[in-house]
């Protein structure tokens, strides 16, 4: 059966609320109170429902990350940097393909859409799914309305550190932060 935020609150001798804001960080609970709720969590092994948690802020936690396909030699480099960034935030990655095809391709971006996923760095300039409710950071090509990595001449392949600037870029855009420019020019002699 699986463990409840409830079933913490009993075990720690408090109120649901309590252990949500323990949990949260609140830091106006006190150290004894959040001692007690730890324990708690980890004599039962809770785990924090993330479907909940999406529901209540709206927040889907989830970047979708679109290429055309997985084989490149570049990809695990490029996906490693993505994973780097976003390993030490909240969001998960969503991998999808579009096998160089255009039913495919809408196809899997409306499943992305379909997860409210909140940002996409997406790397097939062929099929490139136009307007779109998420914030979108293309790869390799420029596309009206939304925001582009490029390099400065042609046939340069993504990096780690492409990878690293990828998922930079999306964080900044979903949490707000400010941006220079909607467009990065990586020069050649910058690898990637």
């Amino acid at each position: 059966m699986k463990v409840t935020m409830q079933d913490v609150a009993l075990e720690a001798g408090v109120d649901k609320a309590t252990v949500s804001r323990v949990l949260k960080g609140d830091h106006r609970i006190s150290e004894k109170t959040r001692i007690k709720v730890m324990e708690a969590v980890r004599a039962l092994n809770y785990r924090l429902d993330k479907n909940a948690r999406n529901l209540s802020t709206s927040s889907s936690g989830l970047i979708g990350v679109v290429v055309r396909d997985f084989s490149f030699d570049w990809f695990p480099h490029f996906m490693s940097g993505i994973d780097r960034t976003l390993s030490n935030s909240e969001y998960e990655i969503i991998l999808k393909r579009t096998e160089g095809n255009p039913l495919r391709a809408a196809r899997e971006y409306g499943k992305l859409i379909d997860r409210s996923v909140e940002g996409i760095i997406w790397s097939d300039p062929e099929y490139f799914p136009g307007d779109s409710p998420a914030p979108i950071v293309t790869l390799g090509f420029r596309k009206t309305g939304s925001y582009s990595i490029v390099w400065e001449s042609e046939c340069q392949t993504p990096t780690f550190e492409t990878g690293v600037l990828a998922g930079r870029l999306i964080l900044n855009i979903i949490t707000g932060k400010p941006l220079p420019s909607r467009e990065i020019i990586l020069k050649s002699s910058d690898n990637g």
